[in-house]
Parts: structure tokens; C-alpha cells; sequence
């Protein structure tokens, strides 16, 4: 339960500063401050207790090439990920948090 109301806060927060983080240009993260978020709306609704937006539960094909392709290209967050036993390819969408670290969205 600690677990779950600490991820609930963590993507209140996310959601609320994250536009603000994109639109001052916030540029690059720390390595170590990636959030993992597990998706998968066919096993349950875990997701949608947690309060992460539908656009990240059933992202667009744009928002998932667009997530892969910053994989590719952000070599601290493709390492992060690595660390982290994600399989790139299960990575969905790519959010950043109001401290300027990503969330990513796994399938």
C-alpha cells in the first residue's frame, strides 16, 4: 500500500509539472533519476488506480516511435533502462517529471 500511494504521489506530481518542465526547456536529466512505470490494461487496472493518464495506458504509435527514438538517442536513459533489466522494445511513452527526470511507461 506504501508502494502504490508513493507512485500515486510521484505521477500527481508528474502530471502536473511536467508541461511545465518541457516548456522551460528543462535539458538534461540525471542518470539515476528514472521512474518506471508498468502498464499492461489487458492483466488489470492497476494503472488507472494509480492515476496515470489514458494516453500512457493506450499511447499512440507516434508517442511509442517517439519514445524509442529518445531511447536511442539519450545514452544515460538507454543505460538507466538497461540497468534496470527493461526490455527497450516494451517501452511505450516517455514523460518528464517536474524535477526534470522521465517516467517511462512500460507495456
Amino acid at each position: 500500500m506504501k508502494k502504490a500511494f508513493a507512485l500515486a504521489v510521484l505521477l500527481s506530481a508528474a502530471s502536473i509539472g511536467g508541461a511545465y518542465a518541457r516548456d522551460t526547456g528543462t535539458a538534461a536529466m540525471p542518470a539515476d533519476d528514472v521512474r518506471i512505470v508498468y502498464t499492461n490494461p489487458e492483466q488489470d487496472d492497476s494503472a488507472r488506480i494509480l492515476g496515470v493518464p489514458d494516453s500512457f495506458i493506450h499511447p499512440t504509435r507516434e508517442m511509442t516511435q517517439a519514445a524509442q527514438s529518445e531511447i536511442r538517442s539519450d545514452r544515460a536513459l538507454h543505460a538507466e533502462l538497461v540497468g534496470h533489466n527493461v526490455q527497450l522494445n516494451n517501452v511505450v511513452a516517455i514523460d518528464t517529471a517536474a524535477n526534470g527526470g522521465k517516467i517511462v511507461y512500460i507495456r
